[in-house]
C-alpha cells in the first residue's frame, strides 16, 4: 500500500523569552483538521518521554545476519577445481563440459577481481550515506511519522519501532496543559524530524515548552510557504500491528510494580554483560505477599525488588524475551519512581509504563523480537467474540457516534445505538481493524483514532491457515457446545471439536464478549499456549460463541 503524506511545512521550533515553542506540522489531507495550542506543564518530563518515544521509533532489534556471499563464492570455485577428480570414469564429453565450466569460473573470478575496486568504492559510498542519514536525516528510515491524537482528557503520541516489535505511546493529560484558543479534536500524523528532536534535547525545567499542532494549508502557487511531501510504502502490518497491540491489552495479565532503581539495575546488568549463549530471557519469580525477584539469564543473576510487594493472584514464574528493547527506558528512569508492568504470560506480550509528573510513557512489547506485533497473533478475534457480522449501516452509525462522542465503552455504544453489548464490542473492534478507532487500556474505552485519511484495506486475516481451518470446522458443524456455566462476571463454555482427532476447549468470556481465558487439549496449545496466537480449535470455538 502506497500513500502520500503532505505537510504545509516542516515541523519547527523556536526559543524566545517565553520558552521553547514546538510547532508540529500535521498531515494536510485529513478530513477533520486537528488544532491545539497549549503550554506544557512539567515540560522537562514531557521532553524526556518524547525522546524515549523517538528511541522506539528508530529502534531495530532484529538479529543481524552475516553475509556469507564471498564464502559461498570461494566454495563454488573450489568445487569447480576439484570436481574433475570425481569424474574419472565419466564420458569424455561430460569432462569437457566440466572443464568448460571451470574455465568460465576462472573468467568469472577474473571479472570479480576487476570489479573489486568498484565494489570497494560502492561500499564506502553506502557507508558514508548511511552515516549521514543516521546523523542528520534519520527520519528517512522511518516507516511512518508518529500519530498524535488530541482528546478532551489527554494528548496521545503513538509510534511503532522499525522492526514492528515495539509499540510506544506518550500520554499528556489535559491537566498538564494550559490551552489557549479553540481545540479541534481528532488524529493526524505529525512531521517529527531530527531537527525537531534536537530542539527537544534543549528543553529545561526552567524554560516552558509550548505545543502547537497546526493545520496551515499552503498553496504551492502562492509562494507563502512550502509543502513537504513524503511518499511512503505503508505495510499492512503497520495497521494490523495497532490492532493487535490494543486487542492484546484487553486480555487479563499479571501486574508487577518495580522501583525505578530496581529496573535501572536490570538494564545496567544487561548493558555490562553480553549473552553469548541461550537462554536470553528475564524470569519473574512471583509469590503473593512477597517482593518480586527478576532473574537474568543465562547468568542466573537475581535482582530483588526492595520496595514493592507483589499483590496479584498469579504465583510462579513468568519468562519474557526480547529484553534489549527495554533500553528505551534508560534516559527516563532517573526521573521516575516506579515501573508498572503487565505480563500476559511466558513468551506472551508485555506492557511497561513509566509516569513522570503526570506524563506517561507506555511500551508494548511483542512476545519476542522476531515475532512482531503484526504476525499471526489474532488477538483481535479474542477481543470481540460471540457476534456475527454486523451490517454496514450499524458500523457506519457506530463510527459516526464515536466521532461525535470521541470515546465510548461497548456498553455506552450499545445503549446509544440500541444494539447488544457484544455487537457493540464487535463494531468497535471492526473500527479498530479499519484504522478508525483504538482501545485505550488505561481508561477501558475505545477512542476515535483515524490512522490515515485514505481508505485502509488490510489483507483479510482469513488468509491465516489456522483461521481458514477454524472456519471449516465451524461451517461443517464439527464444533459442539457441551457445557456452559455463568458467574457474576464470566461465562465459561466447554466445547468438543471433531477434527482429525477429538479436541476439547474451554473458553471464558466477559460481559463485553472478550475472551479472558482459553484452553485446548491439542498439541499446538500445549506447546505454545497463546504465544503464537490461539490454535484453530480455540478459534473455531470463539467463532461459534
Amino acid at each position: 500500500m502506497q500513500i502520500i503524506q503532505s505537510y504545509a511545512k516542516p515541523s519547527t521550533s523556536k526559543t524566545d523569552s517565553k520558552g521553547t515553542h514546538f510547532s508540529f506540522s500535521q498531515e494536510l489531507s485529513r478530513r477533520n483538521p486537528v488544532s491545539l495550542h497549549a503550554m506544557i506543564n512539567y515540560s522537562l518530563a514531557y521532553a524526556k518521554l518524547m525522546l524515549a518515544l523517538r528511541k522506539v521509533v528508530v529502534g531495530d532489534w532484529r538479529s543481524k545476519q552475516r553475509d556469507h556471499t564471498r564464502y559461498q563464492e570461494w566454495v563454488q570455485q573450489q568445487y569447480l577445481k576439484e570436481l574433475p577428480d570425481y569424474f574419472s570414469d565419466v564420458a569424455k564429453e561430460k569432462l569437457k563440459l566440466v572443464g568448460k565450466k571451470a574455465l568460465i569460473g576462472e573468467q568469472i573470478k577474473e571479472l570479480n577481481f576487476q570489479l573489486q575496486p568498484l565494489q570497494k568504492m560502492r561500499r564506502a559510498a553506502e557507508k558514508t550515506y548511511r552515516e549521514y542519514i543516521r546523523k542528520f536525516e534519520k527520519e528517512k528510515l522511518w516507516v511512518l511519522d508518529p500519530v498524535i491524537s488530541v482528546h478532551p482528557d489527554c494528548v496521545i503520541f503513538e509510534a511503532f519501532s522499525l522492526d514492528e516489535s515495539s509499540y510506544g505511546r506518550v500520554s499528556v493529560p489535559t491537566e498538564n496543559l494550559e490551552i489557549f484558543g479553540d481545540v479541534d479534536y481528532g488524529t493526524t500524523n505529525i512531521d517529527f524530524s531530527q531537527q525537531l528532536a534536537d530542539e527537544i534535547y534543549r528543553v529545561r525545567s526552567y524554560r516552558p515548552a509550548w505545543l502547537k499542532v497546526a493545520y496551515d494549508q499552503v498553496e504551492m502557487s502562492t509562494g507563502v510557504g512550502s509543502q513537504v511531501e513524503k511518499k511512503i510504502d505503508l505495510p499492512e502490518t503497520w495497521v494490523r500491528g495497532f490492532l493487535q497491540v490494543q486487542s492484546a491489552s484487553t486480555m487479563p495479565g499479571t501486574n508487577v510494580t518495580l522501583s525505578a532503581q530496581t529496573f535501572n539495575e536490570i538494564l545496567s546488568i544487561l548493558e555490562q554483560n553480553k549473552a553469548k549463549v541461550s537462554p536470553r530471557s528475564l524470569r519473574f519469580r512471583l509469590v503473593r505477599g512477597e517482593k518480586p525477584i527478576v532473574v537474568l539469564d543465562p547468568w542466573g543473576i537475581e535482582v530483588r525488588e526492595f520496595h514493592h510487594i507483589y499483590r496479584d493472584n498469579f504465583e510462579g514464574e513468568i519468562r519474557i524475551w526480547g529484553r534489549r528493547r527495554l533500553s528505551v527506558f534508560n534516559d527516563v528512569l532517573p526521573f521516575a519512581d516506579t515501573v508498572e508492568i503487565k505480563l500476559l504470560g511466558t513468551g506472551m506480550p508485555s506492557y511497561w509504563s513509566v509516569g513522570i509528573d503526570g506524563h506517561r510513557f507506555d511500551v508494548g512489547l511483542s512476545g519476542w523480537t522476531a515475532n512482531d506485533w503484526a504476525q499471526k497473533a489474532s488477538f483481535d478475534l479474542l477481543a470481540s467474540a460471540g457476534s456475527d457480522k454486523i451490517s454496514e449501516k450499524t458500523l457506519e452509525n457506530a463510527l459516526n457516534k464515536l466521532i461525535q462522542k470521541l470515546a465510548a465503552t461497548p456498553a455506552e455504544l450499545g445503549e446509544w445505538l440500541s444494539i447488544s453489548q457484544k455487537d457493540a464490542t464487535f463494531a468497535l473492534q471492526e473500527l479498530c481493524r479499519n484504522g478508525q478507532a483504538m482501545f485505550d487500556h488505561l481508561t477501558g474505552k475505545y477512542r476515535w483514532r483515524e490512522l490515515l485519511s485514505q481508505a485502509i484495506e488490510v489483507q483479510d486475516s482469513e488468509n491465516d491457515e489456522r483461521l481458514k481451518y477454524a472456519l471449516e470446522l465451524k461451517n461443517s458443524n464439527k464444533v459442539n457446545l457441551k457445557n456452559e456455566t455463568k458467574t457474576e462476571n464470566l461465562t465459561t463454555r466447554e466445547f468438543e471439536i471433531q477434527g482429525k482427532n477429538l479436541f476439547k476447549t474451554q473458553i471464558s468470556t466477559d460481559q463485553d464478549g472478550r475472551v479472558k481465558r482459553a484452553e485446548c487439549t491439542c498439541g499446538f496449545f500445549r506447546h505454545n499456549k497463546l504465544r503464537k496466537g490461539p490454535c484453530q480449535h480455540i478459534l473455531a470455538s470463539v467463532l461459534s460463541l
